[in-house]
């Protein structure tokens, strides 16, 4: 019986390739201005700001449509705080932390 060689099963190991703190902070932007959460809170707000609007501004038939419930004013501004709050996440816990920058 031969005994085989051992293999390593973490994967491929990344070498350090020596980036530098501006690199890395402009890698790390790029990571968090495209987080989901954002995208995601940001068409919230867009299509809440919509939907308020709408609720305000409409005609009296549409608003009193649902047994005299402004839907569109109501569902408007809950979009527009679960977006706000999916935002706030989103800043709040980036997915990459920024790198510390040097003190100058």
């Amino acid at each position: 019986m031969t005994e085989e060689p051992h293999q390593d099963v973490r994967g491929p190991q990344t070498p350090s390739t020596g980036a530098t703190d501006e690199e890395e902070m402009r890698a790390a932007r790029i990571v968090n201005r495209f987080d989901l959460r954002r995208i995601i809170g940001g068409l919230f707000v867009l299509y809440g700001v919509i939907l308020a609007v709408v609720g305000l501004f409409g005609s009296d038939e549409v608003k009193n449509k649902a047994a005299g419930v402004n839907v569109n004013l109501w569902t408007g501004l809950a979009m527009l705080v679960v977006g706000g709050l999916m935002i706030f996440w989103a800043l709040a816990r980036p997915v990459v932390r920024m790198p510390r920058s040097p003190a100058t």
